[in-house]
């Protein structure tokens, strides 16, 4: 079951502190083993700054941000990037991210639907993603509706010992 929660929101024009906001967010999911891109012990100042650049793509357009919660202290994340020229008819679901707190609660359900929404009312007709092997996140993605077409075999290198297949999937969103 959900928990009740706020209603998740897109942001067009994000507020002074989002960027902040954002790397605080990553670093609390990162550090709480999430798999968005970095791992524990990662430099916070590299994570920050992705996050800034990240609410720079939000303010010009390129991504599409939804948040739960307080825009300025995020209780979570999803953005969605649309593709171009011939890969316009879709879009991308990039980092969704929960607080570590509140993972557990069905906000990712919350999330991924809003993003699922987003994306219809964008127009686009499939929604893609990666999601880090070793983790339950391909379950997860599975179990909502999307449907792996393939592995980048060792996409992803967590440790030099350790590198895992990234699960590509897909959710059409016309017939």
């Amino acid at each position: 079951m959900t928990a009740q929660v706020g209603v998740p929101r897109r942001v067009v024009d994000p507020h002074p502190d989002a960027a902040r906001a954002l790397g605080e967010l990553w670093i609390a999911v990162t550090e709480a083993g999430g798999a968005v891109d970095f791992v524990p012990g990662w430099d916070p100042a590299e994570i920050r700054d992705l996050a800034a650049a990240t609410i720079d793509d939000v303010r010009s357009g390129a991504l599409r941000m939804i948040v739960l919660g307080d825009p300025a202290a995020p209780d979570g994340t999803v953005f969605l990037a649309r593709g171009s020229g011939i890969a316009a008819h879709r879009a991308d679901v990039q980092r969704l991210m929960v607080r570590p707190e509140l993972q557990g609660r069905g906000l990712g359900t919350v999330l991924l639907d809003a993003a699922v929404a987003l994306g219809r009312e964008m127009g686009v007709e499939m929604l893609t993603l990666g999601a880090r092997g070793g983790t339950a996140l391909p379950g997860f993605y599975a179990a909502r509706g999307f449907v792996e077409y393939g592995r980048l075999p060792r996409g992803v290198r967590l440790a030099p010992d350790d590198a895992r297949d990234v699960h590509l999937f897909v959710l059409p969103l016309t017939s």
